[in-house]
C-alpha cells in the first residue's frame, strides 16, 4: 500500500452569499456543486493535487460560502508489464 501526501484547502465561492428569504430563511442563488470542484481541482493541477470530496465541509463566514477540506496528491497508477521471449 502506497503512502498519499495531503493538502488541506479552503476555497471562497465567488458570487455565492446568503441573501435574505424571509424573517427566518437565507438563502443563495442556484449553483452547480460539481462546477465548483471543479474549478478547486484546476487550481489546485499545477501542485498535482486533487480534491476529495468525501472531506468537503461547507460554510458560511459572514454570509459568504466556503469550501473546506483535503486535497489528495495525484497519483500515475504503476503499471506491470510482462516482457515474454518469444
Amino acid at each position: 500500500m502506497s503512502k498519499t501526501n495531503t493538502i488541506g484547502f479552503s476555497y471562497k465561492v465567488e458570487h455565492i452569499t446568503l441573501q435574505g428569504f424571509d424573517d427566518t430563511l437565507q438563502v443563495t442563488n442556484s449553483f452547480v456543486t460539481t462546477d465548483v470542484i471543479e474549478q478547486i481541482n484546476q487550481k489546485l493541477k499545477d501542485k498535482n493535487f486533487k480534491v476529495d470530496e468525501r472531506s468537503l465541509h461547507i460554510k458560511y463566514v459572514a454570509d459568504q460560502l466556503y469550501i473546506d477540506g483535503f486535497a489528495l496528491e495525484i497519483q500515475e497508477p504503476k503499471t506491470v508489464g510482462f516482457l515474454s521471449g518469444r
